[in-house]
């Protein structure tokens, strides 16, 4: 009996392994992530006693579970069994490394910049975007998590508006924090995924101009505390 053909079989046959390597790195660096975002969160929920601020990190990590799980259905989909991945094959050493520099963080205001608005309001945001509209039969339910992760993006501006209102300093260091991550910006796309890019470039997945649209929605997104402009 002949073996039913898979989409895994598909996309290596069409596009090759690289490609197909590129779609497993993109389920398993948003997987580990999330589950990152969910530690980071509960880190913050007790530090907060405005109860509208420490409900936004509740249904933050909800959302994140719910993310998490979707991203592995997603692999599964593909006729990849999640249980079998080698992870740490197709992780992205940078996203690690500021996650780790997130978490060892006793700022608020450079927590919700580095993740509420970069990481997700940036990095995840256009990569979603992107990927759900261009494949959207390979990157399972990427366009349900893009609309949820907004809500993200639009907790963190609330509470760093709150910060930022309250002190010059504050506003000083946040822009330290945006110049950070606006040079950080340039290495990443440049670096570590410009391959990556490439390869989802030529197979139709993400537009040719990718990373001018991450550098606008960089803009944009950050545009959003006022701070951009005094950069």
């Amino acid at each position: 009996m002949t073996a039913a053909v898979t989409p895994r079989d598909e996309i290596i046959e069409t596009y090759g392994e690289d490609v197909w390597n590129l779609i497993l790195t993109v389920y398993v660096n948003f997987h580990d992530s999330e589950l990152e975002i969910i530690d980071l969160c509960a880190r913050w929920i007790p530090r907060r006693t405005d109860l509208r601020e420490k409900t936004y990190l509740v249904h933050h990590a909800s959302d994140e579970v719910t993310h998490a799980r979707l991203f592995r259905e997603g692999v599964e989909r593909l006729g990849q069994p999640w249980h079998e991945l080698d992870h740490a094959k197709y992780k992205i050493q940078d996203i690690d490394d500021r996650f780790r520099k997130l978490f060892d963080s006793e700022d608020e205001l450079e927590v919700l910049i580095g993740l509420n608005l970069y990481a997700e309001g940036v990095l995840a945001m256009e990569e979603l975007y992107q990927l759900g509209r261009g494949k959207p039969q390979y990157f399972y339910q990427f366009d349900r998590i893009e609309r949820e992760e907004r809500r993200h993006v639009g907790f963190g501006v609330t509470v760093a508006k709150r910060l930022l209102a309250e002190s010059a300093e504050n506003r000083k260091r946040a822009t330290a924090y945006c110049n950070w991550y606006q040079e950080h910006l340039d290495g990443y796309l440049g670096g570590e995924l410009a391959d990556k890019i490439g390869w989802a470039v030529e197979a139709g997945f993400v537009a040719d101009d990718y990373i001018p649209r991450t550098k606008e929605r960089f803009r944009s997104t950050m545009s959003e505390l006022g701070i951009l402009e005094e950069a």
